[in-house]
Formats: structure tokens, C-alpha cells, sequence
């Protein structure tokens, strides 16, 4: 049998395996011969649903009653009668028992969209069942695809198979699949599958007792409906060809057994020192029965050793453990004999490479060094007062612009940032026994230890719970970069008598204007603090959150939920405010709940900003425009200049690469390559052998779908050795092309419950997911401190959007946000987003991040001018700058053409939301902002937000830019201005700007 040389990883279980098989087109091309082939035993499904007699089900077994919610319609169908569903009609439910297969199957059915388009900006979910995870085969609500999803915790993470559907009009039919398996999942429509691979994701581990078939809308209103019609659910994923022949009417469509079909995979485990291997014929219509199989492992080229074929099968699978051969580099073939009764045998092999392992240890980036622009850390002690007869002293741990303050507490008792004070009052942990809060009797800290880039307190506190008296101990790791991190414990948590457990970060109001939290969908829930006192947000566990104001704030994050026993409730973190103060509450317990025995809470403070923006940082221009100085070198999966893989330092054609970093150096741009930090192609022997303790148990569908042949899999920033060889390989690659800097994506915190790879945690025997926040941060640093070492100017940006996790960025010089508004902005920003929004995440100046903002216009709103240039009014009048793509550029080189005649890099930024602004004007949605040269020139921007053109009076305030308003001018047209009372009357236009030059 000719060796098999298309490959695919895939998940199972949460792990990436090794497949050997064909990837589906050419797949469906082969099968697609098998059309005519004689009548075979078929797979027939386990439900078949008419709906010609009622909603009942035919299984198996006999008849599946249906479970109908709400009121739902029958309706003339494709084939007879159909289900009408939608949210004013109803659903029908189905038992899982007997139906759904927790190790595969296909679900398929006819949909007809009766009054709804794919881009209605709604959700609809045709197939779902929860439990222990979910799958999920809808159309998603931005966009127009169709997605089979797979989870095995509703908190994700998540992985779907997409396809668009933006051709189907209402009233027309369209056939629609999803399978799942171990392997991955796929979506189908119209019998086409959405990819060359399956996506691989975590299955779910268990079903609820029932599954839903319908128009179900989500979280979004609506009145739309759907029909569907014979719908088919089998216990195991069909082919394509299955697929393709039911989607064109052919339900009796069989399969031979062939090697083409059938995939051989397999999972390493090197620290066992097994490979576990699974075979699976993929749907052939063929009785397990009359299976058999046989695996080994062999040396590259070796022919199948005589042993016996011994495996059964059951729904089309087998499996086996098998010895790794060797712990050296070497090549190998995992190799399978396959035989059906009365059939010759098949034979099938996987590569199977071990490879060196030399770069394990790399300490590159791991210096003990503070890095540039931060300051050495300082530790200094005073003497404040008396408490018990004793010397009570403060502790300041003090970095780069900001002070924390202990005061023999556990907790700071004050934060210093940005030259203000920000709490309202110490931070305090309360207890509530009896009905009544804790009193503390005593409380020390002491500091343990000090560098340049460290320093370590301990602190201590003793409070009567009832009649226990209870010690708790805070042990504090302050770092350079401003992270406080806090290990909070006390001794026998289980036994004190608790009703109630809260920590609480009071921030005085003036610098809580603003919040900024994880959010449960792309779009960011950034924006004002809302004014009413009491408990103004509530949320789950989420792991972080921010309250600050246009210069400064407070971060808290806490990677995960495991010693918090009310992390379940809706209001586990609360934002409460009252009188002076705004505070996040975290409600760690509540009454009927206990510690954990080893209760060891973990969570960490960062005030911001972080580091200082540099004061020409506007220098930085992407490509394209107007003197842009920053390539972002994005990956091609046809150009050989390119990157090998999708986001992975290597090159494609290393010496056509060296050319086009050359070509781009002597244009005077930096080389900036696109790579992920935390991705990883799966073409790397060193992710075939150490995926299973790297996984974090997701792929990007969307990489196979754009042409790369190989997965692009997220991997756990705090695997075993997966820091030292990423940066290892990014460092050769670095150094081989002369790169000037990275952009990062995906610069945010995923989530994952696989214990496997150093993240989730298990509790009563299920597996629960959390954040790692600081493996990532660490990676990140580790990254930054290998840039930052070369002899060359360097640039780096880390893109994310509605996620500033600032622990993680702050390693970073840029940042970029804005994609979540694709296909959701139209003609004007302000139509998705408000100014108080734009101010707490996109600004910088509160992060101590360069700003940088992607434009996200339709194809029919960036060939207008008036889009674009409403979108330039809004950044320019909060000092951000924007990458030119994807919106018209002539629009944005005009306004940078401006800005670069008055000389705005080395410019001082007068905001018009500062407390005494350059300039004011009643018009209304029209706001002033200023650049101030030291030279004595000002550049007033005078933006129009609203889609009308406004007319009126804009007022100077000469004291504040320390100017005369002798010359005041339009720019860049220098036509002269007429000044009365310090007030110039203008027009600006709709979704526009004007500019003013004043001058000594």
C-alpha cells in the first residue's frame, strides 16, 4: 500500500492526533466513484424524523416520542409535511437516549428560511444538546455561516466547522449536516462539506436527557421561522460522499470499505512513553462484525510484522496502546492491517517522528533583568504610628509611576498611579459569622525579600469567626512591571463557621469613570460606570475586571474559580457604588457554602498605566500610507516570500523570504511578521510528539479554509517545555531574516480545563476550566526580552479585540483592537460604540500602550469618503492611530498629510474630556481635542461625530494652550480665521473634521 502523504491533526478528547487519511475534496472525489458500486450493507440512521404523521420519531427501536415546546406547526415541506419553528411558534425535543453517540455521528436535515435572510444579524439553531459540553449546528448571528460547534464545558473553549450560507434566499430549500467525532467536527450545506479537514475540538463528555430540533433564536428577539423536513441523526460521522449523495436525493447511497476512507491517528504520551493509536473506517457500510485489525509500530519503510489482527471494532472504530520504540530522534511508521471478512487485507502508516530536543531548557529571555522603559523596583519602610504598644510602620513597594501602601494589612491600604490616589479606603477582606462581620484583632506585614525586579512581603491577620480564631496570611509578590500578585490562606478553611466571605477594591469615583471586563462575546461591555448607587454590574466568576478614568486604574484578575464556593452565583463579582466610591466586591462565599480544605485563593493587582507611552510614538505608521514605517508581514499560503505556516516563524522559501525582508528594509519599512505566540502549526514533529501535555484542546477552523494545508492549534502558554521551544524558534528566526519586531494575535487569555497541560482543575470528578493569565504574561515577557535584545530598533504589536488584558499586553509596545466590529460597523462608529466605550479601551494613555485601530468597513463603505473620514474625526480627537486597511486610505494619507505638515509627532495631546479642555462649542456630537508643538504652534481638530453637518462657534481657551489667538487659520488650507472673543465660527462637515492652526 503506497504511503499515505496527506496528513491532518485532529482532536480527540481535548488532544490533537495524528491522522493519516485524505483531506475531504479529494476524498469526495474518490468516493464519489464508488457511486455504482454494488449494494453494500448500510448505515442506517438511529432516528428518521418526517414529520408526514406528527412530530413523532421513527428510531431503531421503533417509535421516538417527541417532546413539542410551546406550540410548534406542522406545514407543507420539501418531502410531505415539515416542522414550522421559530420563537412565537415553538421546538420539539427528543430523548438522547439510544440516539445521540457521545463517540460520533451525523445529524442532517432540510432547512427552508421562511422570512429571514443570512444576514438578519440573528442567531438560528437548527440542532442542540447540552450536558457535560454541547454541539450546536446553527447559523451564527454575525455573518452569514452555518457552524457545527463542539465544546465539553459550556465555558469553552470552543471549536466549530463553518460554511457560509449568504446565497439562500426565503423560501428556499437547502440540505445542511454536521458530524462529530473524536476526529473533529464539519458542517455541510447543500452536501458540500466547509473545509479540506475536519476542525478538532473537545466532544462533549456526557448529553442532557434531551436534544432540541427547531428555529431556536438565543439571546436575540426576533419573529422569524424556519421549516425543516426529514431530518436524519446517525451513530457515527457519515462521509462527505454519504453527505453529498443525501443532500442530492440519494438516501441510498452506499460505501466500500477502502484505505482512501478509513484514517489512521494517533496521541502520543512521551512522559508514559506510549502512543495511543485509533482506526476508523469512517462510515463504510460494512458490519463490525466482519472487522478486523492489527497495529504496530515499525521503522520508517518497515512492512507490517507478523502478529495477528486481533482488534474488534465497534461503530467503525478501533483503537489500541502501544510502546513508544525509542526516547532518541529518530523516524518511524505507526502501521495498521485492516480486514474485512472475505476481502483482502489493507494496509495503512503514519509517519511517526521523535524528535531532538536540544533547545529544552533554553533560558533565552529568562534573564533576571529589568526591562526597557521600566525602572528598577525600590522597598522603603516608615514609621506611622502605634498599634498594641507598638511601632506600626507603612510599606511602600514602589515601580515605574506607581506605589502600593501596606500598613500592617493584608491588603494595600492605598495605591498610588499616574500621580493620584486611587482608592477610597484600604482594601479589606471581610467575614461575616453570626450574622455579623469579623473584627480583626492584628495584622503585620513584613517584607521577605527585595531586588531590582522582585520583592516579596508577607502578611499576616488574626479575626474571631464565631468563636474560632482564625489566621490568614497574604503572601505578596510585587514585580517591575507594577503586577501584584496575592496568595491569600488560612489555617483549617473548612472548619470556620462562615457566612459570608467578600473582598472589596474601593476606587474613589473620579477614577472610576469607567470599567472594563471580560465579556461573554466579542463585543466589549467597556464604557461609564452607570450613576445609580448600589450594585451597579454583577457578573459570574469572570477573571478579570478594570475601573479607571482617562489616565489611570485599577486592574484585578484572578485565573480561575476552584477556591472561590460562590463563584457559580450571578453576583460572585459585583461593581457597587456608594457615596465617593466605586468598588469591585468579590462575593468568594455566601451562607451554606465552606472552604475548601486546601483553600489557597490566587489573584493579582496591576495599577495602570503600565509603562510610559513615548512622546514620538506617532513616528509608528502601518503599511499602507502616507510615510508608513511598519510592514506587517502577513502569511500567504501561494507566495513563497511567505511564512511556511499560518502565524509560525519559519519560512516557506527561505531564500525568497530573505529577499522580501530586504526588499521591504530598503523601502525604509520595518519587517513586522504576523505570528501567534500560542498557536502552533501542526506540521512540527515537535507538536506531534508533545501535543498531548501542550493541547489546550482547539483549533482555528478558518486556517484550512484559507488555503494552509496544515491546523493551526492552540497550545497552553505553561506547557512543559513549549515556552523554551517557541522562543527558541522564533529567536532563529529573528536572527536568520534580520526581523525588526512581531505582531502577535489573539494577545488575550484563552481557557481550557485540559489538566494535561498545566490548566483546568478537577473537582469531584469533573474537570473545570481556567484562565492562565500569568503563563501567558510570562510568555509574553519572555518574548519582549528576546526582541528588545537585538541591536536594532525594534517595533512590537499585540492584537486582541474587547480583551485589554493589561498583564498580558504590557509586554507589548502597541496594541490593536477594533476587529469585533466587522461586518457590524456600517457608515459611522458611532453608530456600534459610544465615546465613553472608546475612552476605556481604545485610548492607551490609561494602558501605557501605543494605541493603535483596525477599520472594519464593508467593501461599500470604504470606497465612500465620508466613512472613513467620521472614523479619522474619532481618532484623531483621542489621539489613536489607525492601520489603513480595510477603509479608504486616500482619506486617512489626507489627514496624516496635515498632521505631518504641523509636525504632530513630537506633539503634546490636550484632550477634549480633560478637566480644562484647548476648546469647547455647543455644537452638538462635535467635539475639540489639540496637539500642542513646544515651538509655540497648536493644531485645534475639531471633529464632527453626528451625520449632519454642523455650523457654530468653537471657544479658545488661550490660557490652556498658552497662546495668543493673533493667527488662527484652517488647515491645511491656511485661509485666515476671524477671532472674537476668543471664539472662531466654523461649518464642519457630517461624519467629518476641521483643523486649526494657531500660532504665535
Amino acid at each position: 500500500m503506497e504511503r499515505c502523504m496527506k496528513t491532518l491533526n485532529t482532536c480527540i478528547m481535548g488532544r490533537i492526533w495524528r491522522r493519516c487519511g485524505m483531506p475531504l475534496p479529494a476524498l469526495f472525489g474518490v468516493l464519489i466513484s464508488l457511486f455504482a458500486s454494488a449494494v453494500l450493507g448500510q448505515t442506517k440512521p438511529v432516528l428518521t424524523l418526517t414529520f408526514d404523521d406528527g412530530f413523532d420519531g421513527k428510531g431503531q427501536a421503533g417509535v421516538v416520542k417527541a417532546i413539542p415546546v410551546e406550540k410548534p406547526e406542522l406545514a407543507p415541506g420539501k418531502f410531505g409535511q415539515a416542522l414550522k419553528s421559530g420563537p412565537t411558534i415553538g421546538y420539539v425535543d427528543y430523548p438522547t437516549e439510544g440516539l445521540l453517540n457521545l463517540s460520533g455521528g451525523t445529524v442532517e436535515m432540510w432547512v427552508c428560511p421562511l422570512d429571514w435572510k443570512p444576514d438578519d444579524g440573528k442567531f438560528h439553531v437548527f440542532f442542540e444538546v447540552r450536558g457535560e459540553g454541547a454541539l450546536y449546528l446553527y447559523k451564527y448571528w454575525t455573518g452569514t455561516n452555518l457552524l457545527m460547534l463542539t465544546c465539553d464545558d459550556l465555558s469553552g473553549p470552543y471549536a466549530g466547522s463553518q460554511t457560509p450560507t449568504e446565497h439562500w434566499k426565503p423560501g428556499e430549500w437547502h440540505h445542511i449536516a454536521g458530524t462529530w467525532s473524536p476526529q473533529g467536527v464539519q458542517a455541510y450545506v447543500d452536501g458540500k462539506p466547509a473545509g479540506a479537514y475536519l476542525v478538532a475540538g473537545n466532544p462533549p463528555k456526557s448529553f442532557a436527557k434531551t436534544f432540541n430540533i427547531g428555529d431556536r433564536p438565543w439571546q436575540f428577539e426576533r419573529t422569524t421561522a424556519s421549516l425543516i423536513d426529514e431530518v436524519r441523526i446517525y451513530d457515527r460521522p457519515l462521509t462527505t460522499a454519504h453527505i453529498a449523495a443525501h443532500a442530492a436525493g440519494n438516501y441510498d447511497f452506499s460505501m466500500k470499505l477502502s484505505s482512501e476512507s478509513s484514517t489512521l491517528d494517533y496521541l502520543i504520551d512521551p512522559d508514559a512513553g506510549r502512543v495511543h493509536v485509533r482506526l476508523d473506517t469512517n462510515g463504510a457500510d460494512v458490519d463490525d462484525a466482519k472487522l478486523k485489525a492489527g497495529i504496530a509500530i515499525v521503522p520508517t519503510g518497515s512492512g507490517y510484522p507478523d502478529k495477528p489482527s486481533d482488534l474488534t471494532f465497534k461503530r467503525g472504530q478501533t483503537q489500541a496502546t502501544l510502546a513508544l520504540p525509542s526516547r532518541q530522534p529518530g523516524q518511524y511508521d505507526v502501521i495498521a492491517r485492516l480486514q474485512s471478512e472475505g476481502n483482502p487485507a489493507i494496509d495503512m502508516r503514519c509517519d511517526l517522528t521523535i524528535p531532538s530536543t536540544e533547545w529544552l531548557g533554553s533560558k533565552l529571555g529568562l534573564e533576571d533583568t529589568v526591562l526597557p522603559p521600566w525602572t528598577p523596583m525600590k522597598v522603603r519602610s516608615a514609621e506611622v504610628g502605634m498599634q498594641n504598644d507598638k511601632t506600626t510602620s507603612e510599606i511602600v513597594v514602589a515601580c515605574w509611576g506607581r506605589e502600593y501602601t501596606f500598613n500592617q494589612s493584608l491588603f494595600p491600604i492605598q495605591i498610588r498611579t499616574a500621580g493620584a490616589e486611587v482608592l477610597a479606603r484600604p482594601m479589606a477582606l471581610k467575614l461575616m459569622s453570626d450574622g455579623k462581620g469579623a473584627k480583626w484583632q492584628s495584622q503585620k506585614t513584613r517584607v521577605v525579600s527585595k531586588s531590582d525586579t522582585r520583592s516579596e512581603l508577607e502578611s499576616s491577620a488574626v479575626a474571631n469567626v464565631g468563636t474560632t480564631s482564625a489566621e490568614f496570611t497574604s503572601r505578596i509578590t510585587a514585580e517591575y512591571d507594577g503586577l501584584v500578585l496575592f496568595e491569600v490562606s488560612c489555617k483549617q478553611p473548612d472548619k470556620l463557621p462562615l457566612e459570608g466571605m467578600t473582598i472589596e477594591i474601593p476606587v474613589k469615583t473620579e477614577h472610576a469613570l469607567y470599567q472594563h471586563r471580560t465579556a461573554s462575546s466579542w463585543i466589549p461591555t467597556s464604557g461609564y460606570v452607570p450613576k445609580p448607587e448600589g450594585v451597579v454590574d454583577k457578573t459570574a466568576f469572570a477573571p478579570y475586571a478594570w475601573l479607571g478614568d482617562n489616565d489611570r486604574g485599577l486592574f484585578w484578575f484572578c485565573e480561575s474559580d476552584e477556591m472561590w464556593p460562590n463563584s457559580r452565583a450571578e453576583n460572585a463579582i459585583e461593581i457597587v457604588r456608594a457615596g465617593d466610591e466605586v468598588a469591585i466586591r468579590l462575593n468568594l462565599l455566601t451562607k451554606d457554602q465552606k472552604l475548601p480544605p486546601h483553600w489557597n485563593l490566587i489573584f493579582g493587582l496591576q495599577a495602570t498605566p503600565v509603562k510610559p507611552i513615548p512622546r514620538n510614538w506617532r513616528k509608528w505608521r502601518f503599511s499602507p500610507g502616507r510615510n508608513a514605517n511598519v510592514q506587517i508581514v502577513w502569511p500567504s499560503p501561494t507566495r513563497k516570500d511567505s511564512l511556511s505556516d499560518f502565524g509560525w516563524p519559519r519560512a516557506a522559501d527561505p531564500a525568497a523570504f530573505a529577499e522580501h525582508i530586504k526588499g521591504l528594509h530598503d523601502k525604509g519599512l520595518k519587517a513586522v511578521p504576523y505570528l501567534c505566540l500560542t498557536w502552533v502549526t501542526d506540521s512540527t514533529p515537535e507538536w506531534k510528539y508533545f501535543r498531548n501535555t501542550w493541547d489546550m484542546g482547539s483549533v482555528d477552523g478558518s486556517i484550512p479554509a484559507a488555503g494552509w494545508k496544515h491546523q493551526f492549534a492552540l497550545v497552553s502558554p505553561v506547557a512543559k517545555g513549549y515556552s523554551d521551544f517557541v522562543m527558541t524558534k522564533t529567536k532563529e528566526f529573528l536572527d536568520q531574516y534580520g526581523i525588526d519586531g512581531t505582531y502577535h494575535d489573539q494577545t488575550h487569555p484563552y481557557t481550557s480545563n485540559r489538566v494535561e497541560s498545566g490548566v483546568g482543575y478537577e473537582r469531584n470528578g469533573k474537570r473545570h476550566i481556567t484562565y492562565p493569565i500569568l503563563g501567558y504574561r510570562a510568555l509574553y515577557r519572555r518574548n519582549y526580552a528576546v526582541v528588545k535584545s537585538l541591536p536594532r530598533e525594534t517595533f512590537t504589536n499585540a492584537h486582541m479585540s474587547g480583551k485589554v488584558t493589561i498583564p498580558i499586553l504590557a509586554y507589548d509596545d502597541s496594541y490593536l483592537d477594533g476587529e469585533h466590529f466587522r461586518r457590524v460597523v456600517k457608515d459611522s462608529y458611532m453608530d456600534v460604540m459610544t465615546l465613553d466605550s472608546f475612552r476605556a479601551e481604545y485610548m492607551g494613555r490609561q494602558w501605557g500602550l501605543m494605541p493603535f485601530f483596525i477599520p472594519e468597513f464593508d467593501e461599500v463603505h470604504r470606497a465612500q469618503v465620508e466613512p472613513t473620514r467620521g472614523m479619522m474625526a474619532l481618532l484623531m480627537i483621542h489621539d489613536v492611530s489607525p492601520w489603513p486597511i480595510w477603509c479608504n486610505e486616500k482619506v486617512v494619507d489626507e489627514a496624516f498629510a496635515a498632521l505631518d505638515e504641523f509636525g504632530y509627532v513630537d506633539a503634546n495631546f490636550l484632550p477634549y474630556f480633560d478637566a480644562t479642555p484647548p476648546a469647547t462649542t455647543d455644537m452638538q456630537d462635535v467635539y475639540v481635542s489639540a496637539y500642542k508643538r513646544d515651538d509655540g504652534k497648536a493644531l485645534l481638530i475639531v471633529g464632527n461625530l453626528s451625520k449632519e453637518d454642523r455650523q457654530g462657534t468653537v471657544r479658545i481657551d488661550a490660557s490652556r494652550l498658552g497662546l495668543p489667538l493673533s493667527q488662527v487659520v484652517s488647515w491645511p488650507d491656511k485661509s485666515a480665521l476671524t477671532v472674537s472673543k476668543e471664539s472662531v465660527t466654523i461649518d464642519v462637515p457630517r461624519l467629518g473634521y476641521r483643523m486649526l492652526l494657531i500660532q504665535r
